[in-house]
């Protein structure tokens, strides 16, 4: 199949990632009618990387599917970066190991485990509907997954942590974490505990799925819970790049179905964002 390129720049650099994709697939396929139109797949999340993401930086992708965040981060942090990517689904990592070929990224750690709060057997259960719907729930139960509820696909597969990784590897803490695991995000990050103690990572966008969450049986306030508990504030991301939105604690989130947050700390985000035109006239703000 034809391969679908993006060429973008990030901080003065000009970049170009590679990737092979299934329109037959319909998650890829999204992420091809990005690229198509010459823009970023989940831009709200790729503006942000590109906006963090410096060359020689350490991040994290968790729930790396097809590939394309781990590319886009490869491309980002560069030779001399490096980029711990997490994937344990088997209708996954065939597309994501020949991305990461495609790409050359000889700076990308693949783990083929999923991320959890505590090391050893999981349950997991492959989404036949859709290949980024893979979750630590019968994927069967979310509204309009057919093919998932005729025939769920349980299988058990080995978890570990974040930070049992970060060890075993040598490595210092990242500069970002990336966390797409369709409601398992709270566990990921428990499992992320020491290096998110003190903000030690500027960065966390993790995925909010309250559907998820519930069926992980997590409230769906305790994700914000627990990253404020640890000194992290969080913010409202957009499609256009432009700088985020702090969501001040006792402000309750509303949304119409699954969004992605930034958790972070007013002065790390004052440091990429060191200027803000403002105008109280303007309908639309300044990147």
């Amino acid at each position: 199949m034809p391969i679908a390129t993006l060429d973008f720049s990030s901080r003065g650099r000009a970049l170009r990632m590679e990737l092979d994709l299934d329109r037959a697939r319909s998650n890829e396929n999204s992420i091809i009618k990005f690229l198509e139109r010459g823009r970023h797949y989940e831009p709200d999340v790729s503006l942000m990387m590109c906006k963090i993401v410096e060359a020689g930086d350490i991040v994290v992708d968790v729930g790396a599917n097809a590939g394309f965040f781990t590319v886009l981060l490869g491309a980002l942090a560069g030779e001399n970066g490096r980029v711990i990517s997490f994937e344990p689904g088997d209708n996954n990592l065939p597309r994501l190991k020949n991305n990461i070929a495609l790409n050359k990224l000889a700076n990308v750690v693949l783990i083929e485990k999923a991320a959890s709060d505590t090391a050893g057997e999981i349950k997991f259960f492959i989404n036949s509907d859709d290949s980024g719907g893979n979750a630590l729930w019968d994927v069967g139960t979310f509204p309009g997954n057919v093919k998932s509820a005729a025939a769920p696909q349980p299988v058990t597969i080995q978890a570990t942590t974040v930070d049992a990784e970060f060890r075993r590897l040598g490595l210092t803490p990242p500069k970002l974490i990336k966390v797409d695991t369709e409601g398992a995000e709270l566990q990921v990050l428990k499992g992320c505990v020491n290096m998110l103690a003190g903000c030690k990572v500027p960065f966390v966008i993790a995925e909010y799925h309250p559907f998820g969450l519930v069926k992980m049986g997590v409230a769906p306030e305790a994700l914000r819970a627990f990253m404020e508990a640890l000194g992290y504030s969080t913010f409202a991301m957009y499609y256009d790049g432009t700088m985020p939105k702090l969501i001040p604690a006792g402000t309750e989130l509303a949304i119409p179905s699954i969004v992605n947050l930034l958790f972070s700390t007013p002065e790390h985000v004052g440091r990429i964002w060191p200027t803000y035109f403002h105008h109280p006239g303007m309908t639309h703000p300044q990147p």
